[in-house]
């Protein structure tokens, strides 16, 4: 038997009554999409087939489970429905210095001295140690690195 290998057809999102799939090898051609909109527009429990040949995606409305749809689709030589990947996501890591933290602390005490009317000396002190801690200048004329 010198069958074609069917394009595997990703669920990229599915819900009761919707699913889309994504068709990644066949993105672009238009005459493949619009046999899978026909195709599937035949199939029993399908109510509405939308195709974007250009992202590759097939927007399926349907009644009953998305499996006897897929096994249909794979029946009529359209596709084969497989998983997505889930592709683990790393989280970017993150490097915060501590002096900036209790710069911020600082200049939020500041502000907090501030609605009190406590500007002097309260707030323009937290205020000064706020800006050295937090590098904005520095008496010794260093850079204000705040040591």
């Amino acid at each position: 038997m010198n069958d074609p290998i069917l394009p595997l057809a990703q669920v990229a999102h599915a819900m009761p009554g919707r699913a889309r799939l994504r068709v990644a090898d066949r993105r672009g051609d238009a005459a493949y999409f619009a046999s899978v909109s026909k195709g599937l527009s035949a199939i029993a429990g399908v109510r509405n087939v939308e195709v974007a040949p250009l992202t590759g995606s097939v927007l399926i409305q349907h009644s009953g489970p998305l499996a006897r749809i897929g096994a249909a689709a794979q029946e009529a030589r359209l596709f084969v429905v497989g998983e997505a990947p889930h592709a683990a996501r790393e989280a970017p890591e993150v490097s915060i210095d501590p002096k900036v933290i209790a710069a911020l602390a600082l200049l939020a005490a500041a502000l907090w001295q501030m609605s009190k009317e406590s500007v002097l000396p309260p707030a323009i002190t937290l205020l000064w140690y706020a800006s050295r801690l937090g590098g904005v200048w520095s008496l010794d004329g260093d850079g204000g690195n705040g040591e």
